[in-house]
């Protein structure tokens, strides 16, 4: 089976930018994140800088998510359905070009989180710090 990276690097993205639990708390920071992402026997880093407008985004409602993922990925790449925040966890449904669609799961704590997708992705971050 052929390995598409750039579907790899936009999975990574995708859990990267929707770290977002529906609780008052901040579900992100602004600031670097940086992560790691494993597909099958491979793992792939990735940093991220998100800006305060790009949090207070992640930080709202369902809606709120659904909106700031369709600016950074564009609906023509992945279309993002099903958006659902519930407490720390955000669940949704990745449909990315002519693959299968993809449930996603992630848990936030504040300044770190995990997820998972229906095909065995796993990804995890955390904040280090300021933007660079």
């Amino acid at each position: 089976m052929k390995f598409d990276h750039r579907a790899a690097s936009l999975c990574a993205l995708v859990f990267l930018t929707v770290a977002a639990p529906s609780y008052g708390a901040d579900r992100m920071r602004a600031g670097q994140w940086n992560g790691t992402t494993v597909v099958g026997d491979r793992t792939f880093s990735s940093s991220s800088c998100l800006s305060r407008s790009d949090a207070d985004a992640m930080n709202g409602d369902s809606n709120s998510i659904r909106l700031y993922l369709e600016t950074i990925i564009s609906p023509g790449i992945c279309k993002i359905t099903d958006v659902k925040a519930t407490g720390n966890q955000v669940i949704y449904t990745a449909s990315c070009g002519s693959a299968p669609s993809r449930v996603v799961t992630a848990s936030y704590h504040g300044d770190s989180f995990e997820g998972s997708d229906s095909t065995g992705t796993k990804t995890a971050a955390k904040l280090v710090g300021p933007c660079k």
